[in-house]
């Protein structure tokens, strides 16, 4: 699977040599002097550019920073790029305290390579992230990812093409092939025997420290020449220092992109092919492990820092229809629900649910089997606690049928002179009323007249109002209350799971609307963060509000997807697995599924609510939740802070999640 990418032509040849008598090269000649760096004896810096980063780890706080440079050597071209030094505190760009540690990796991720030895140079411009480059040398093997922080790619690769011969690939117009005289269509990257992105695998290549000058931070004038002998001497020196940045490399991989890509790529035959020049298992899995590295580069890269949002160009509107035709990221595949065989080995003898993490990360990816919903929603939704009984359970059970008796005799023994007096009861089951008959009615179990299931869904919603008597009954509560019913087939048993359902979303229905205005701003700012160029749009078009979004947020997309789907994706939300408030990033999903039609066809505000609810019925549920889960991935702890402690659906307070008889006092 290839990433989504923009490519635009204004760095062909024709781009080049306008700008060879521009002020770009003298821009890049002042920043240099500026800097303060010299230049190795007998040579030229033709390109210059500061905070060029390596990702060694998963996270970004990690990362390492430098200067990447173009040198000029006689009739050679050298690219180097060097790690900055250890602050004057004593700490390097990792935190370490210790200075020999910190030149140490200094020197392991410093790059050096003559131009004649490179085989392809891949620019990036990804949806989300800052851009970056991807340098493979003839041997087939590449530098890590180099990232522009501060732009700069474009006039990387002008400066090239003023130097050395460089010619788009025919097979991808982002990927520049570097002295390919002859049939380059096929030295291109179907050479490496993987298609599209997966064409490169990152390894890191060490300079001995002859190589490198850590007075000054530059590369010594060592000039290479390209032969095979040298490339197959190179490849080696390549493998034999895996060993040494073996463990930086596992750190890197992200094991939710690690195992996406595992079942998804070729990369099987590279390391076939690659296995012989191997020494150890270790070697080996190391190559195993950064086939994933880029991606998860990628989202760790946004995760830190937020989406840079002058990464895409939206100039065109078929551009960004044609990205979101595209995989969004690289998302773990759904896998096939729970079953009742797998459901028991979760259970210990007396019924415990042993791993609840394990088991709620195994609803997230793959839902339930509808036959086990009955029970395995009670745990999801908090009327049963993981760690009780079968005999526990059965008890509650038998309890909470004996209380729900109790609160529904209160509003059945109000007789019709006490109801005239008693308006607040009157308004309540008016509304009621009309609602449940309006409520999943094409649904098999709620269709037709007299149905006894829609008499049970009025009785619950108004025992509800009465025991929860200062929020009592809003529309869309019907809309939560169906499902829940449709699968439990027990009044009480529904009660109380939609007891515990209101426990996270009861703040939506509140009369101030704080609730849903919480999660409509933690929405915006989550946009703005993880889709910049959506937010400006919105911000441009005065839809910064997100009202649009207030049905999906209120009753959780129940109007959006089939009754079938709907369940399917609420026992992944309700599993808190990645978060919370993971039906935010489903928003995200499926505003930047359809970013190029809003952004494209210019949709105000009206016409963007009328849109939003005319995707009823044909949003894609599982692509949907792929991309939610990237999202949620991407936005990591950042994403986590733009969220205000409190916002529904936050977990209750209450260990018992307020199922339990209060004390009389208290009542």
């Amino acid at each position: 699977m290839q990433e989504p990418e923009f490519h635009d032509l204004s760095d062909d040849s024709d781009y080049a040599a306008a700008s060879q008598h521009q002020s770009s090269n003298s821009i890049m000649r002042s920043d240099s002097i500026k800097s303060g760096v010299s230049e190795p004896s007998g040579s030229e810096i033709v390109f210059y550019k500061d905070n060029v980063t390596i990702h060694p780890k998963q996270y970004t706080s990690d990362r390492i920073s430098g200067r990447l440079r173009l040198i000029k050597q006689s009739s050679d071209l050298l690219l180097s790029w060097v790690p900055y030094k250890p602050s004057e505190l004593g700490t390097d760009c990792l935190g370490r305290s210790d200075p020999e540690a910190a030149d140490k990796d200094r020197n392991l991720y410093a790059i050096k390579a003559s131009l004649t030895d490179v085989r392809s140079i891949r620019r990036h411009t990804p949806p989300l992230g800052w851009q970056y480059i991807i340098v493979v040398l003839s041997s087939g093997l590449a530098y890590p990812p180099l990232y522009f922080y501060s732009g700069g790619v474009r006039e990387f690769i002008t400066t090239l093409k003023q130097h050395v011969f460089i010619i788009r690939s025919s097979e991808d117009p982002n990927v520049f092939l570097v002295n390919d005289f002859q049939d380059p269509l096929q030295k291109s990257l179907s050479s490496l025997e993987l298609p599209g992105l997966a064409s490169f695998k990152s390894s890191t290549v060490s300079l001995d420290n002859s190589d490198y000058d850590q007075d000054n931070g530059s590369v010594q004038n060592s000039s290479r020449p390209s032969n095979k002998n040298k490339q197959g001497d190179l490849s080696m020196q390549v493998l034999e220092k895996f060993s040494l940045v073996t463990r930086f490399a596992r750190e890197t991989t992200s094991s939710l992109f690690r195992e996406n890509h595992g079942n998804q790529y070729p990369y099987e035959k590279f390391l076939e092919k690659h296995k012989p020049a191997l020494n150890n298992k270790e070697e080996s899995k190391h190559e195993q492990e950064l086939t994933s590295q880029e991606s998860s580069s990628v989202a760790s890269d946004v995760s830190e820092n937020g989406v840079a949002s002058d990464v895409l160009d939206f100039s065109h509107a078929s551009d960004v229809s044609k990205f979101d035709r595209l995989p969004l990221v690289w998302g773990k595949q759904r896998e096939s629900p729970l079953g009742v065989e797998e459901w028991t080995s979760f259970l210990d003898n007396d019924g415990r649910v042993m791993d609840s993490k394990a088991l709620r990360k195994r609803v997230f990816y793959g839902g339930v089997e509808p036959e086990l919903r009955k029970e395995v929603w009670k745990f999801l939704l908090g009327f049963y606690e993981y760690h009780s009984t079968y005999a526990e359970r059965e008890f509650l059970s038998y309890e909470k049928e004996q209380e729900y008796q109790t609160v529904k005799k209160q509003w059945q023994s109000i007789s019709s002179t006490q109801a005239k007096r008693f308006t607040k009861y009157r308004e309540r089951k008016g509304l009621i009323d009309k609602d449940v008959v309006r409520t999943d009615r094409s649904v098999p179990f709620y269709e037709g007249d007299d149905n006894r299931n829609v008499v049970i869904l009025r009785d619950i919603l108004l025992t509800y109002s009465f025991f929860n008597f200062d929020l009592g009954y809003c529309q869309g509560m019907s809309d939560l209350l169906s499902p829940i019913l449709y699968v439990m087939e027990n009044e009480s048993d529904a009660f109380w799971c939609f007891v515990s359902l209101m426990e996270r979303l009861g703040p939506n229905f509140n009369r101030d609307q704080s609730g849903m205005h919480s999660q409509l701003l933690a929405l915006s700012k989550l946009v703005e963060l993880l889709d910049g160029p959506l937010q400006n749009y919105l911000k441009q078009a005065d839809c910064l509000n997100y009202f649009f979004c207030f049905r999906w947020i209120l009753i959780q997309f129940k109007r959006e997807f089939e009754f079938d789907e709907i369940m399917r994706l609420w026992e992944v939300l309700w599993t808190h697995y990645l978060s919370e408030h993971f039906h935010l990033y489903m928003c995200i999903a499926i505003l930047k599924r359809y970013r190029g039609r809003i952004i494209g066809e210019q949709m105000d505000f009206d016409t963007l609510l009328k849109f939003i609810n005319e995707l009823s019925g044909h949003i894609d549920l599982e692509q949907s939740l792929r991309d939610a889960e990237a999202l949620c991935v991407i936005g990591g702890e950042n994403g986590a802070a733009l969220i205000p402690p409190g916002t529904p659906p936050s977990l209750p307070i209450e260990t018992d999640a307020g199922l339990y008889v209060l004390d009389d006092e208290v009542l």
